[in-house]
């Protein structure tokens, strides 16, 4: 029966998500696997049809520095969404599915300038995707993601000890290979049941791990603990 649950976002995102997992019966071990660095940008001076987020983050980190000045928002997902609700700002436009792809489809048959404030270790699909249908983007990195290391014990102990492990983006499974050889995290994450939140961390994962994990029919932590309830 699964019971404990390894979750490996940053340590503000565990602390928001903890009570999901917690009110459907999980016991929830925290294992932090990336932190956070706002980077010192320099706020744009141009002025721009469109924003895009793609992470609370991105939200965060951008307007800790910057105000928007009419710019229609675009978010890739609910969480992004709510972060810059938070704000004081509405949301224009949102994907039915959180993913890159139909985040740019959003744009198909539109002109314009766009914004898109980032992370410096961030995907360019969406930057790409943009320049493909003729918009002009200004892409500016706003905050890194570095792994938290750990001592190797501490580590091993967490994982050993977990019913499943969640990671919830690339960067998660990257921390877990600058913690520990590839061959020892093969052999803690083989016994248990491993949960990518999307297909994109499925996808590294799988490239990387060389193991299979499951993952949620959309990427959110409430279909995360929906599958794992269904495990359980």
């Amino acid at each position: 029966m699964l019971k404990r649950i390894a979750f490996t976002r940053g340590e503000e995102d565990i602390k928001k998500d903890k009570p999901i997992f917690e009110k459907a019966g999980f016991q929830v071990l925290e294992l932090p696997l990336i932190e956070e660095e706002l980077l010192d940008f320099e706020p744009p001076k141009e002025s721009f049809d469109f924003v895009v987020f793609q992470s609370p983050r991105a939200v965060k980190a951008f307007l800790s520095k910057c105000r928007l000045k009419g710019e229609k928002i675009v978010v890739v997902g609910e969480k992004t969404k709510k972060a810059v609700e938070e704000q004081g700002y509405k949301v224009w436009a949102m994907p039915e599915n959180y993913y890159g792809e139909e985040l740019i489809e959003l744009f198909r048959g539109i002109s314009g300038r766009v914004l898109l404030p980032k992370s410096a270790i961030g995907r360019d699909e969406v930057i790409e995707g943009l320049k493909a249908l003729g918009l002009e983007v200004y892409a500016l990195d706003v905050y890194t993601i570095k792994p938290k290391l750990y001592q190797k014990e501490e580590l091993v102990d967490k994982l050993s000890t977990a019913d499943a492990v969640v990671f919830a983006s690339p960067s998660a499974v990257k921390g877990l290979l600058a913690n520990l050889q590839k061959e020892e995290a093969i052999s803690l994450l083989e016994p248990i049941k491993v949960v990518c939140i999307g297909k994109t961390t499925k996808g590294f994962f799988e490239r990387e791990m060389g193991l299979k994990c499951l993952v949620p029919e959309k990427p959110s932590i409430e279909r995360v603990v929906e599958l794992l309830r269904g495990l359980a």
